[in-house]
């Protein structure tokens, strides 16, 4: 059985009561700061790369997709959301409610996948620069980072609407894209980790020159700038998945045991949701330029009004 159908039956038959009608509505209820929180968090952090000279990296690029993604769930996936679940608990019409269905899926896995592709295109980055930081520059470039990020917008969107063709190809072609995602960062990062702990007797080193020879400063400092910029990566990558794994886990027991998973469903895609609010804060927490730009922005926007 379906997940579709699955909820359909949940919704028709009607096993919802009042008290779960009211969960749902607080639930679509706390979904409206959030998604305003995502717009005006993201617009931000877009904003201040855009203003930032010295943000028009490759690696800035990829967190410039990451952002323009949440933008799109709190922008078109949560008002999607939120209209959905009210025709779910209020319409007659099956009709209607499995063409609202197929458009929020539409939308809401695609940006889902795009997310997840996108952070582990992430990793991938700074597996390249540890790895190979000598010829990361000719390697990762500004128009070779766009051209991926357009074939994973592309890609993901072909694969969600596989779903118009059979269903069941969808769920395991999406399934696993997810497992090779997950498997590439950890991939990534688990690589990271043993570069720096292989190099960490050869950094030690480099510390103590910098006593007798200050030019090897400029090295160091490199390399505690990647260092960071990995564990960056890797908080956006830990933050995903502990909001969609709620989700996930719903999407599987619905798809293995016929019961009632309507109002789940519902409150796991609010925790979903709250990664694409979190986001910016993460990038203003762990990167000092874009957090400088949006205090800036957010002064003048205040003293404007």
């Amino acid at each position: 059985m379906s997940f579709e159908e699955t909820l359909n039956q949940s919704t028709a038959g009607e096993n919802i009561t009042d008290a779960i009608k009211k969960v749902l509505i607080i639930n679509c209820a706390v979904n409206i700061p959030l998604a305003i929180t995502s717009i005006i968090g993201n617009l931000l952090v877009l904003h201040a790369v855009w203003k930032t000279p010295t943000l028009r990296l490759p690696s800035m690029v990829l967190l410039c997709g990451l952002a323009l993604s949440d933008l799109a769930v709190g922008a078109v996936v949560q008002p999607l959301f939120i209209t959905n679940d009210f025709i779910r608990l209020y319409s007659q019409s099956e009709r209607l409610k499995s063409l609202f269905m197929s458009v929020y899926n539409v939308f809401g896995f695609s940006l889902c996948g795009i997310s997840l592709c996108t952070v582990t295109a992430v990793s991938v980055d700074r597996l390249l620069a540890i790895q190979k930081p000598l010829h990361y520059p000719s390697i990762v470039t500004i128009p070779r980072v766009t051209r991926v990020l357009v074939a994973v917008w592309v890609f993901c969107v072909v694969l969600v609407s596989a779903q118009f063709l059979h269903e069941t190809i969808q769920l395991v072609s999406a399934g696993a894209v997810v497992c090779v995602c997950l498997f590439i960062s950890a991939f990534s990062h688990a690589k990271i980790y043993k570069i720096v702990r292989h190099h960490q007797h050869f950094i030690q080193m480099q510390l103590q020159a910098v006593e007798a020879n200050a030019p090897n400063t400029g090295n160091v400092n490199n390399m505690s700038g990647l260092k960071r910029s990995v564990l960056n990566a890797l908080i956006v990558l830990l933050v995903l998945i502990v909001c969609y794994s709620p989700y996930i886990l719903v999407d599987v027991l619905s798809l293995v045991y016929p019961i009632n998973l309507f109002l789940s469903s519902s409150l796991a895609s609010t925790v979903a949701f709250i990664n694409s609010a979190l986001n910016p804060f993460l990038y203003c927490w762990r990167i000092y330029e874009i957090r400088e730009v949006v205090k800036q922005t957010c002064h003048k926007l205040v003293c404007f009004k």
